[in-house]
């Protein structure tokens, strides 16, 4: 049976003016809130939030002491802190505690008045030990900055960018100003002593960016929001049930890196195994294996919202879901055999539950419950904001007049969608992300460079939404995995178990290294196997979508995978991930590539998805294409690409995908 959550979220947006405001960490306590109630039983459910004034120092440790530490044995603890992170010095008589000669703190909203601290690493683990100390599954989650500086200046950052990161202290702490545990280490020299050592009792740590980097907030959706929260509880909302802490890493990463560069969320397990565990330990149930349709408040609803991955409509896109034959034996029927009784599309989201209106043609039966399956998502347009020389961003704005993959405007499409900003200076114009790092190279600000901009703008949009792409309501989530193994070139591929996968690090990538020998650098090679735990044949194709927004299906064009079986990409011949020479040449010194695994119950066309690189030639679609009656997948793919929406499928299929990131280098060893 599973325990109570225990959560003490603290989200602080006013620091009364000693410090820096923030915008967007109270709705980041909102989302995990909101998260929670969406699916924990209200009453396993024990919630305390703080925001604000009301998250003092004394406030956040009375109730680590009081709420936290009432956690048990199969309950679990969460603690979860939005806004300011800093350092302080340490005397230097306690530097074998620190080598760094630096505490990392979390700033309260009390803290640095008058005899009012920082809350120290050390302290925190202090209290973390007390209520681990009961049993209870931990996990703390961190969205601040964690050093005295970044490796980007906060000064060069665009202005709708927050930093959470707040000036270091200049004087050490004196010792009594630590909580008692951190006290006794410090007097008796010990790290271990009273759990003041980093690590010393049992939890799982998600941060939102290394100890080097900055931890950003900027617009997303309806306010702000910080990167790492908001993708991070996107993830949450759409992974499925099995779902490990790796793989929510995993996922927050690649999407916090479509919005931001230089700003890496990791994770820390003091038992490095517990990072492959479910989430939360498994007492929160992530995933709804079928979603339901039903007569509530004399309308229709189904029983998934927000917090389910359910996104609002976007204009006339909206999502879209067939509905089934309720019956108590889901194998009875084959489903591809199976043809839906009618067809409802979302109109509003709610926390846990969407309504829904009924197409025209069926009248559902008020007093049944019926079983749905997606078949359509909006994919709504990506959001740019063309700033600078006013010719200049006039050259683009015509230019962006007729596009029908990206619409001019300040606002963001929130973590369904994308938004770019296009710098648009006297001499040139550049694309880039929200955060105004560039993503090509800069073209001279003509005519011609504008078409050249709103081209590069068209073919992102349909490279971050085939990598976006996912069923967040799907009854085979998390049944179709991926896994890398290391190979030699010319190696046959062994069975599988005989040799283990490459595990992701603690960023959720998987890192792959050059080698160097007496006759020079070794290049990379690997195996891909793709694996297929569900009891149903799967139509699988795995795309690799490169950092040259590429994308391709000639690794695993589309086959089908038996129930229960694992089949090997690229024939089973080693795959070279190795560096483009052009960039080696140039003084590169990694590429990323994003696999991604598209999984269905009938055979689609994976070479719908393809996309040349940034700059090529989008190859037309067949005239056959866009007509007649398609899988969803097939009819997502021309909608991204062509935003060719053609006719529905008259048949409905369980889908669903997988993605992993690959990080190719090669350096010196230091």
């Amino acid at each position: 049976m599973a325990g109570n959550v225990y959560a003490l979220l603290v989200g602080i947006n006013d620091y009364d003016g000693r410090l820096n405001s923030l915008d967007g960490c109270v709705d980041d306590i909102h989302g995990m809130r909101d998260f929670l109630e969406g699916h924990v039983a209200s009453n396993r459910r024990h919630i305390v939030p703080l925001l604000d004034e009301d998250a003092t120092r004394e406030r956040i440790i009375t109730e680590f002491t009081r709420h936290l530490s009432a956690a048990s044995k199969d309950d679990v603890a969460i603690f979860y802190f939005s806004g300011h992170g800093s350092q302080e010095p340490v005397e230097e008589q306690y530097w074998h505690l620190e080598p760094t000669g630096h505490n990392q703190t979390i700033v309260c909203a009390d803290s640095r008045r008058p005899g009012v601290p920082d809350l120290a690493d050390k302290e925190l683990n202090e209290l973390i030990a007390a209520v681990a100390a009961g049993g209870a599954h931990v996990l703390v989650v961190l969205d601040c900055c964690y050093s005295g500086g970044g490796t980007r200046d906060p000064r060069t950052l665009p202005q709708d960018l927050r930093v959470r990161l707040a000036p270091p202290n200049q004087r050490p702490r004196p010792p009594d100003t630590y909580l008692p545990g951190v006290r006794r280490a410090m007097e008796g020299g010990s790290r271990d002593a009273s759990g003041a050592a980093a690590g010393a009792a049992r939890h799982v740590m998600l941060s939102a960016c290394e100890s080097t980097q900055l931890s950003l907030e900027l617009p997303i959706g309806p306010g702000y929001r910080g990167v790492f929260s908001a993708m991070l509880q996107r993830a949450m909302a759409t992974l499925g049930p099995d779902a490990t802490y790796r793989d929510l890493l995993g996922a927050a990463s690649v999407a916090v890196r479509d919005r931001v560069i230089g700003q890496h969320p990791v994770g820390y397990a003091t038992q490095p195994g517990d990072l492959d565990q479910p989430l939360f330990g498994g007492a929160i149930q992530l995933h709804r294996s079928t979603i339901t349709l039903e007569r509530y408040r004399s309308a229709w609803w189904i029983d998934a919202g927000i917090v389910h991955g359910i996104q609002p409509p976007h204009g006339d896109a909206t999502t879209i879901l067939a509905v089934l034959r309720s019956r108590e034996d889901l194998d009875t029927l084959a489903p591809e055999r199976e043809r839906p009784l009618g067809r409802v599309r979302v109109t509003d989201v709610e926390l846990a539950r969407s309504r829904v209106m009924v197409d025209e043609g069926w009248e559902p039966d008020t007093k049944v419950r019926y079983r749905t399956v997606l078949t359509d998502l909006p994919l709504p347009p990506a959001t740019v904001e063309v700033r600078g020389n006013r010719d200049s961003v006039a050259l683009v704005r015509a230019c962006l007049a007729d596009s029908p993959h990206v619409r001019e405007g300040a606002g963001d499409p929130g973590t369904a969608g994308d938004r770019f900003v296009v710098l648009a200076e006297i001499d040139g114009l550049t694309v880039a992300r929200a955060d105004a790092s560039p993503l090509a190279a800069s073209v001279p600000a003509t005519p011609d460079g504008a078409r050249t901009v709103v081209a590069r703008l068209e073919h992102l949009t349909r490279w971050h939404l085939i990598k976006r792409l996912d069923n967040p309501v799907s009854a085979i989530a998390n049944q179709v995995t991926l896994h890398v193994l290391d190979a030699r070139r010319g190696q046959r591929p062994p069975l599988p178990g005989q040799q283990e996968p490459i595990t992701p690090q603690p960023d959720g990538r998987i890192h792959l290294r050059y080698r160097r020998n007496s006759t020079g650098w070794q290049r990379p090679y690997i195996f891909v196997y793709l694996h297929n735990h569900s009891d149903r044949h799967l139509y699988c194709a795995l795309l690799n979508l490169t950092d040259r927004f590429r994308c391709h299906s000639r690794l695993f064009p589309g086959e089908l995978v038996p129930a229960g079986k694992t089949a090997v990409a690229f024939e089973g011949r080693p795959i070279d991930v190795s560096i483009p020479r052009e960039r080696l040449e140039a003084g590169g010194t990694e590429v990323y590539d994003w696999l991604k695994l598209i999984a269905a119950e009938q055979r689609f066309a994976a070479e719908a998805y393809e996309l040349p690189a940034l700059d090529g030639v989008l190859q037309q679609r067949g005239a056959e294409r866009g007509r007649g009656q398609r899988t969803v997948l097939d009819r997502l793919a021309d909608r991204a690409i062509a935003r060719d929406a053609g006719e529905e499928s008259a048949d409905v299929l369980e889908w669903t995908t997988a993605l992993l990131t690959l990080h190719t280098e090669r350096r010196e060893q230091a």
